[in-house]
């Protein structure tokens, strides 16, 4: 398999090894698997960051108590934990139309199923559904079935997974006493932090890697270290084809708990249980979180709090691609 090795600029940090699912669509070395890689980061996935980027700051008076997320239809008024309720976050209400406009700019391929060149430009997943409906003895049922699933990806799944996380005991737990009423970049970051560190398997000693290196100790640490070493769901890098040591952006909460963002398909995928338990969530609190911070850094790259310099490329959040081209209804921007 074809592996792109980024150097970091401080040349005691070990090479970041990335894979072909985790270079940009555009470059000549991109390669992804649907069947043998993790899911990918999906174009809609880059826009919501983009849209929470653009939404600015979140008052705490926003954040849901409860919310049932199997009971929400959104064809059921009664069902939406808004209505007459909360105020929803600008952020949440352009992802929302986000996921509208994906329903309409995706029926091309359903029109263009039989065009290999269509298909070229449609997301890795769902070009892959296209081919296998359009192999079915009954074509238009296979079709028929694969845009409802879609759909129902974008009109329940989606908005379901983001109220979800904009609960109190949700992204309301990544907040401090003392942050005050708005949840802003700099609230968040008096208590939460993005940690520059290597990450090594565990059959290597840090302090070894320190003393060979000149780094500081305190920043190389054995995978299974980490909170996604207590979880089976949550995957390691070696998991997505990232070679260790590898320089990686390690989120540090106030709960404790740490997490570290694995570079993937044009961006970063948090590792956490709760964005891999279910592939359709295409949003965590963490993720959330570092959407928020890069707002106020004005960057789609996560800002380091403290430890080792690592890549760019291990701290870009958000495809520069999407981020140039997304744009969310002129009507709805602050």
């Amino acid at each position: 398999m074809t592996t792109r090795t980024i150097q970091a600029a401080d040349e005691r940090v070990p090479p970041l090894t990335l894979p072909p699912g985790a270079l940009s669509n555009v470059d000549r070395e991109y390669d992804y698997d649907v069947d043998a890689d993790p899911p990918n980061i999906e174009s809609v996935e880059h826009r919501i960051r983009v849209d929470f980027m653009r939404g600015g700051s979140i008052r705490r008076d926003q954040l849901l108590g409860g919310f049932n997320f199997w009971a929400y239809d959104p064809d059921d008024p009664a069902t939406d934990p808004w209505t007459g309720v909360k105020q929803k976050p600008a952020g949440l209400e352009y992802a929302e139309a986000t996921c509208s406009d994906r329903i309409q700019e995706e029926e091309r391929y359903y029109e263009g199923s039989n065009d290999d060149t269509i298909l070229a430009d449609a997301p890795a997943f769902l070009a892959d559904r296209l081919r296998i409906a359009r192999a079915k003895q009954d074509v238009r049922q296979a079709l028929a079935e694969e845009r409802e699933r879609r759909t129902t990806w974008y009109r329940k799944l989606i908005p379901a997974n983001l109220y979800q996380i904009l609960k109190q005991s949700s992204f309301g737990s990544l907040i401090g006493e003392t942050a005050g009423p708005t949840i802003d970049g700099d609230s968040l970051t008096k208590e939460n932090a993005f940690v520059g560190m290597i990450l090594v398997d565990d059959q290597t000693s840090p302090s070894d890697v320190a003393r060979a290196t000149g780094l500081d100790a305190t920043y190389v640490c054995r995978k299974s270290e980490l909170s996604s070493g207590s979880h089976d769901v949550a995957p390691f890098l070696g998991d997505y084809g990232i070679e260790l040591p590898a320089p990686i952006v390690v989120g540090e909460y106030a709960s404790g708990s740490q997490y570290p963002f694995i570079p993937w398909g044009d961006g970063l995928t948090c590792s956490c249980p709760y964005k891999h338990e279910k592939s359709f969530r295409v949003m965590c609190k963490h993720e959330l979180f570092a959407s928020i911070v890069c707002r106020s850094q004005d960057s789609i790259f996560l800002p380091l709090t403290r430890g080792v310099d690592i890549p760019h490329r291990a701290r870009r959040f958000v495809s520069p691609e999407v981020a140039s081209s997304h744009r969310v209804h002129v009507g709805e921007m602050q």
